[in-house]
C-alpha cells in the first residue's frame, strides 16, 4: 500500500510540474483576445486610479474575493465572488479601464468607471456582476473593491485585482 501511495504521489507531482511548465510564469497582465476570459485574483493592495500602488498601506481583514472577467460583444464584464467578508455589509466594486492618468479620479460616474454594490449575507459571502462598454482608447481594465471607513478617507477594507485584464 505504501508503494502505491508513493507511486501515485510521484505521478501527481510529475503531472502538476508539466502543467506549470505549460502554463508558464504569469506576467503583470492577462493576455486576452475577443471572447477570451480570465480568472482574476485579488490582494489587499490599495491602488491609485492608474493601477499604481499606495505605499505604506496594509490590509487588516480576511476577505477572499476573486473575479471572472471577459469581453461580451462591446462590453467588458466582471463577475465578482466574495467570501469571509464582514456579514451584512455593503462593498463598493469598481471596474476601471486603463490607460488612466494618476491625476484623474475613478469615482462612480467618471468616464471608464463602472460601479456596483456587493452586499454580503449573514456568513460574509456575496456576488455581483459589473458591466460596461469598452472604451475605444482603453487597453485593459482592473477591479477595486472597498468598504468605506467610518471616520477616515481611507477605506476600512480594500482589495484590488492582481493584474490588468488586457483587451
Amino acid at each position: 500500500m505504501r508503494r502505491i501511495a508513493r507511486t501515485s504521489m510521484a505521478a501527481v507531482i510529475a503531472v502538476s510540474g508539466s502543467v506549470i511548465a505549460v502554463a508558464g510564469a504569469g506576467g503583470a497582465s492577462a493576455e486576452t483576445g475577443a471572447g477570451a476570459a480570465a480568472v482574476i485574483p485579488f490582494t489587499q493592495t490599495l491602488r491609485r486610479c492608474d493601477f499604481s500602488k499606495f505605499a505604506y498601506t496594509g490590509g487588516g481583514y480576511y476577505g477572499r474575493p476573486n473575479a471572472f472577467m471577459r469581453i461580451e460583444g462591446a462590453d467588458v464584464v466582471a463577475d465578482i465572488q466574495f467570501a469571509t467578508g464582514v456579514p451584512n455589509t455593503a462593498y463598493e466594486v469598481r471596474l476601471i479601464q486603463l490607460p488612466r492618468s494618476s491625476a484623474r479620479t475613478c469615482n462612480p460616474g467618471d468616464p471608464g468607471v463602472w460601479v456596483a454594490t456587493l452586499f454580503t449575507d449573514g456568513a460574509g459571502g456575496g456576488a455581483v456582476t459589473v458591466r460596461g462598454p469598452v472604451d475605444p482608447a482603453a487597453t485593459g481594465a482592473w477591479i477595486s473593491m472597498t468598504r468605506p471607513g467610518q471616520f477616515t478617507q481611507k477605506p476600512e477594507e480594500f482589495y484590488t485585482s492582481d493584474f490588468v485584464f488586457d483587451y
